[in-house]
């Protein structure tokens, strides 16, 4: 993968922030505002699939986060769309699927959705 300016730009903001962020987000943070929503789009994808960032979506937006850091995944309010980090613990299963399949992962992402403590709550009120 050609890392161009544009790319350096949005990795760098990932780099910069434990946060998950959609394209827009993205584009709201970058300094110069030298490329359009369409480019930021592209240039997820690409980091997407070669497994450099992971992506969760909620009400139809996605939500980016770096996959290069301590591997993590998210758990996800569908009520207030809090997102909780949790740590990974699926190395080993993967790694155990992987072999028995004679399959080679390149990454994983998983995302748990469900209601925070505060909004089951509320929803029994």
């Amino acid at each position: 993968m050609r890392m161009t300016k544009q790319r350096q730009a949005i990795l760098a903001i990932f780099k910069s922030t434990a946060t998950p962020q959609s394209a827009e987000m993205i584009m709201d943070s970058l300094v110069d505002h030298t490329m359009n929503l369409s480019t930021v789009y592209r240039t997820l994808e690409v980091f997407y699939d070669a497994g450099l960032i992971s992506k969760s979506t909620i009400d139809q937006t996605s939500y980016y986060y770096d996959n290069q850091k301590d591997h993590h995944h998210y758990m996800i309010c569908l009520n207030c769309h809090k997102m909780v980090e949790v740590d990974c613990h699926l190395s080993h299963f993967a790694d155990d699927v992987a072999k028995r399949h004679g399959f080679k992962i390149t990454h994983h992402d998983m995302t748990l959705y469900g209601y925070c403590r505060d909004c089951q709550d509320a929803l029994k009120e």
